[in-house]
């Protein structure tokens, strides 16, 4: 209960931090290229500063943030507060220009350090809801901004909104100084999936796998999309002849149900998977930019604005999780840095775009809304199709854990028939293996239901496959071990054999631990592909294992025999029995090879890569 409340605490003041530097960001959603505008300057060129800053310090944050969460986000905010004085003493339009290239350093900072603390304290199985929360927290503070700046620039004019955002941002520098190191919370995970994977090594899995890939051109694009939304939106409802606070209402909208929306997404998304809902989401939100300039009045606008902020909510959360699937613990701060980095460039990117278009057509702002939202709609269908699913569900995976967890239990159940074959106990052995039949049908019930469920749904035709076989490996076992009983019911007591009992409860003992393995392979298959792979790697040492004893437990038996401690017929069903323990073994590991196809489907990476990653 203490930890939970540590945890708690942690977390809540991480994403405090954010709220309010999303909080002073959001004052400069509505403002900025309206009073740029109005000061004679490019209401673009402050957001091209701000974009390449925020992109090269969520880089920065990356290697940064490694050696403590807590100085990286203090530093973020200080010098988000810096960019923040410059915006209030400064001129414009130069105030803008210049500070933000401190509020996008700063900003990069905070928001890239609060994803990785997050994601320290929420671990690997809710990765996607880890950058819900932080990405939610962010663009939360950003309607408060929207909204709170509407009213303020409406009432009192364009300075009195610059101290709002100086005040929010020394809270965020309070906030920051208050809050608790994380890096703890991911110790665990980053001793049981280390890695020899290099920094190099780590950046090339990035850009040379399909998922990670088509993610960070995806997420870039999306930037492109929202600079649009933050640079060109208010000057597009201006011209139309509406208000400040018009605007100001509209971004907050957009930003409100951006925000609120984001961790029913991502957590939907940690358990459907993420292709489907980042495609739709980015179709929506391409298609509402090109019907953007068809709207004819304000509620109509507010639709549009409305529905774009659930659009973006459906893949923003969702577009980082594939780069925490796929990379090494000790490489993802690096990875979430690089990601965050391409992801922000497409401020400065849209930015650039737009104005291109608009000095070709200085008139023309519909253009910009088409052009930018046919690009995403592209991207979206290019996302589609190259990207494969790093979260991968299927209706079955649990009862197909529950059936390799009978068959764990027959292991348990025969170290103690074992006990008995040796110990003379005849009768009470065939009594054991009537039990261990009622197991097996017990085990064969799951198997047909999970072959019910594989056949009735709309897995493509290798899943069912695959799946299918890996069923029938795993039920080998309860038959193997049913009949290593039958065998041992041969063998002559006698007290000769305590060294050969030892060797095969020992058999049995790496049995039950393969089938340990295999259960949390099966597990961390649809969390990771990647660290699936690991795990079927664990069960390969292991079968090797099993397979030592075996050698070792018939040099035994020989030797028994040679030195006629025991007879033939007992010495031929003893070697029996240790070949079927063994080939048990050889069940799991031919079952973690099933398991290990189905990752290199979804990892999308060359078997070698992912061995070396294993190492």
């Amino acid at each position: 209960m203490g930890s939970l409340r540590r945890e708690s605490i942690a977390m809540a003041l991480v994403l405090l931090t954010e709220i309010l530097v999303g909080l002073a960001t959001g004052v400069q959603r509505t403002i900025l290229g309206v009073a740029s505008h109005a000061a004679g300057g490019s209401f673009l060129l402050p957001i091209v500063s701000f974009g390449a800053f925020k992109a090269t310090f969520d880089l920065f944050t990356g290697l940064y943030a490694g050696k403590s969460r807590r100085k990286s986000l203090l530093t973020g905010t200080l010098v988000y507060t810096t960019g923040a004085v410059a915006l209030l003493l400064l001129p414009p339009p130069l105030n803008f220009l210049v500070g933000n290239i401190f509020v996008g350093a700063g900003e990069g900072l905070v928001f890239a350090t609060s994803a990785l603390a997050i994601r320290d304290i929420l671990g690997l199985e809710r990765s996607s809801l880890s950058f819900g929360y932080i990405e939610s927290a962010c663009y939360f503070g950003y309607s408060i901004g929207a909204f709170v700046s509407g009213l303020v620039y409406g009432s009192l004019g364009a300075p009195a909104t610059l101290f709002v955002i100086l005040a929010s941002s020394v809270l965020g520098v309070v906030s920051a100084a208050s809050s608790h190191e994380t890096m703890q919370y991911t110790l665990q995970e980053r001793e049981r999936f280390s890695t020899t994977m290099k920094t190099s090594e780590i950046v090339k899995l990035l850009f040379s796998n399909p998922s990670t890939a088509s993610a960070l051109l995806a997420a870039h694009m999306a930037k492109v999309a929202d600079s649009i939304a933050w640079g060109v939106i208010p000057v597009y409802m201006v011209a139309k002849g509406l208000q400040v606070y018009h605007v100001g209402f509209a971004q907050s909208l957009l930003l409100l149900v951006w925000s609120s929306t984001m961790p029913f997404w991502s957590s939907f998304s940690d358990r459907v998977g993420r292709r489907a809902l980042a495609t739709l989401g980015l179709m929506i939100n391409g298609a509402l930019l090109i019907a953007l300039p068809g709207t004819r009045n304000f509620p109509e606008m507010l639709l549009i604005v409305l529905v774009m902020g659930l659009s973006y909510a459906m893949y923003y959360p969702i577009l980082p999780a594939p780069v925490a699937d796929m990379t090494p613990p000790e490489g993802r701060d690096l990875a979430v840095g690089v990601y965050r980095a391409l992801r922000d460039s497409g401020y400065a990117t849209g930015a650039l775009i737009a104005t291109l278009i608009l000095s070709v057509a200085p008139s023309s702002l519909d253009s910009v809304f088409i052009d930018i939202g046919s690009m995403l709609v592209v991207t979206a269908a290019a996302f589609s199709i190259v990207f494969r699913e790093t979260r991968p569900t299927w209706p079955f995976l649990n009862l197909v854990i529950r059936h390799v967890e009978i068959i764990r239990d027959v292991l348990v159940y025969q170290q103690k028939l074992v006990e008995k074959a040796f110990g003379g106990y005849a009768e009470e052995l065939e009594s054991g293996i009537r039990v261990l039949k009622d197991m097996e049908r017990k085990a064969d019930a799951v198997k047909r239901e999970v072959t019910w469920r594989i056949y009735s749904g709309l897995l493509p035709t290798s899943s069912r496959i695959d799946f299918e076989r890996l069923v029938e490996e795993i039920d080998k076992v309860a038959g193997a071990v049913i009949e290593c009983n039958e065998r041992l019911l041969w063998v002559k007591h006698s007290e000769k054999l305590r060294d050969l009992k030892q060797l095969l409860l020992e058999m049995l003992n790496e049995n039950i631990r393969l089938a340990d393995m295999l259960i949390e392979n099966l597990r961390v298959l649809s969390l990771s592909p990647l660290y699936a792979v690991r795990a079927s790697i664990e069960i390969d040492a292991g079968e090797r294992r099993v397979d030592e004893l075996r050698i070792k437990a018939i040099h035994m038996i020989r030797k028994l025999l040679d030195e006629n401690e025991i007879d033939i017929m007992s010495a031929l069903s003893l070697m029996e029995a240790v070949n079927l323990l063994e080939l048990t073994s050889d069940d799991f590991q031919d079952a973690a090879d099933i398991i290990r196809i189905i990752s290199y489907r979804h990892a999308a990476l060359p078997p070698d890569r992912i061995a070396r990653f294993g190492a």
